[in-house]
């Protein structure tokens, strides 16, 4: 049904490529949902958002089940034809049915729970969202097959837009949780109407490719649960045991320190997957792969989350508010632990690409199981929310040795290889997070500025470490060599424009024209 673009540059500058652009509008989103928020925090209270919190943790883990790696089993498939598109999207629209009665059944029950009749209402609203989701044009995913990650991600950009002037606009005239309740909605809705707009595939009722899909999407589900399971073990002790103002305390505080090493690390992971099925067969390169994107996972997560805990108070103070001060000592342990947590994405990517998902299922599990028998009762016993925060950053630290060792066993990476993927982002972080708290050590002043002046210092102590490591270890390839040739080429394509007295216009390589 389409055609796999195959990249005609080198994985590194394939993966900068693709990810700068994936990154630029992912950010996008993301900004969006940054700005949103920054108004929402003030105009509603924690309570508000505590209570949709706790709705989508029951509704989040339901609306898993039509999370069952259709799209990725088409994705990694070879030559999909017809019946699996309409068998993909035929699973989806039922399984969203059987979800949202599902919801309906389960609304009345969690008040027992949470002790806030407040919650059913809205899990009864949101089972609309999931009985409507599997609706969307399975066509779309040829977006990331043929590594088209502009149209890919302005799919999601549209949607999010009009989701946050709806939810504004309904947070200012309404004050309170239905805001965010109807502005989920509406983002469900036009990405359906989007997805059929953008896309001219139409999608029909099949059951004809059941056994192949499910035999691969099975283990993806069963993943897909576990992950999910693991990201709100904390937040389902939260909620059972403090309420909604703390519950949405703790889930703000974990969206707004754990969103610059997501945002960051997951495009950058969804560039390569679709390169990652079509080497499956080759160990070799497959480990090459693995290991180029664990060392941009490296960077891109030490940086983010250490120095989302060094700017943590001036972070809390400028972009939330005075209301959610009591949020600032949860911060650095949660980006810390969103930032260990980046390193797994690839090992997770390998399983399902080497066709062995029942791999990362396993592993997400075993990770599931740490969570509960340490976080849970720390919740009960301590009632405290950074005591909480830190035993998941300490479990997470635990648990990805672990990983690395499996992901090692089946691909064939050393502890060596691990060794020298990891030490120079690990070490330019501990630079960088040095030069943060010096500076604030003797700044007579916090605020805005000072929040400004260190992004900008630790940006600069973080790139210049890493340049000079990476320089005295003799220049090896790596993502530092993939940057620095980036940006040589484009300077020097733009110095021979201006030379030749015309604006340059650089030759488009097949991924970047495809993208």
């Amino acid at each position: 049904m389409s055609n796999r673009a195959s990249a005609a540059t080198s994985p590194g500058r394939h993966m900068l490529l693709g990810s700068a652009w994936m990154i630029g509008l992912r950010w996008s989103v993301r900004l969006t949902g940054v700005v949103s928020t920054i108004f929402l925090a003030r105009l509603l209270t924690p309570s508000d958002f505590g209570i949709v919190a706790m709705a989508m943790i029951f509704v989040g883990m339901l609306e898993l089940l039509n999370q069952t790696g259709q799209r990725l089993a088409i994705i990694r498939h070879a030559e999909p034809t017809r019946e699996h598109y309409d068998t993909a999207w035929t699973l989806s629209v039922l399984i969203g049915i059987a979800i949202a009665i599902a919801i309906e059944a389960l609304a009345p029950l969690t008040r027992y729970y949470f002790s806030d009749p407040r919650v059913v209402p809205v899990m009864q609203c949101l089972a609309l969202r999931a009985a409507i989701s599997g609706l969307e044009n399975i066509g779309t995913v040829d977006f990331r097959r043929d590594l088209q990650f502009n149209r890919f991600f302005a799919f999601g950009v549209l949607p999010k837009l009009v989701s946050f002037v709806i939810t504004l606009w309904l947070a200012v005239v309404l004050r309170n949780y239905w805001a965010l309740v109807v502005g989920m909605l509406s983002f469900q809705v036009v990405s359906i109407a989007l997805s059929y707009a953008m896309h001219p595939y139409r999608p029909r009722f099949s059951l004809t490719r059941v056994r192949e899909i499910w035999s691969f999407s099975f283990w993806t589900l069963f993943k897909f649960i576990g992950n999910y399971l693991s990201l709100q073990v904390d937040q389902i002790a939260i909620g059972g045991i403090a309420g909604a103002p703390s519950m949405g305390r703790y889930s703000v505080a974990n969206d707004v320190a754990s969103s610059p090493s997501r945002e960051l690390n997951d495009p950058m992971v969804a560039v390569l997957y679709p390169d990652m099925s079509a080497v499956h067969g080759d160990r070799a390169r497959l480990r090459d792969l693995y290991i180029r994107t664990l060392c941009w996972s490296a960077i891109i997560c030490a940086s983010a989350s250490v120095g989302v805990t060094c700017v943590a108070h001036d972070m809390v103070h400028v972009l939330l508010g005075r209301k959610w001060t009591d949020v600032e000592p949860l911060m650095g342990w949660l980006a810390l632990s969103a930032g260990v947590l980046g390193l797994s994405s690839g090992a997770y990517t390998t399983f399902d690409a080497i066709g062995m998902p029942h791999l990362g299922a396993r592993m997400q599990w075993i990770r599931l199981m740490f969570l509960v028998v340490t976080v849970g009762p720390v919740a009960w016993l301590t009632h405290n929310l950074q005591i909480i925060a830190a035993t998941r950053f300490a479990v997470t630290v635990i648990f990805m040795p672990n990983l690395f060792f499996v992901v090692g066993s089946a691909i064939g990476v050393s502890p060596r290889d691990y060794f020298h993927a990891l030490w120079r982002p690990m070490a330019a972080a501990g630079a960088m997070g040095a030069a943060i708290l010096a500076a604030n050590a003797v700044l007579p002043f916090d605020g805005l500025f000072r929040l400004m002046l260190d992004v900008t210092l630790g940006a600069a102590a973080y790139v210049g470490a890493m340049l000079g490591l990476w320089r005295l270890c003799g220049r090896p390839d790596t993502p530092e060599k993939d940057i620095t040739e980036f940006l040589r080429s484009r300077f020097a394509r733009y110095a021979h424009g201006l030379r030749d007295g015309a604006a340059p216009l650089p030759p488009r390589s097949k991924v970047e024209s495809s993208g």
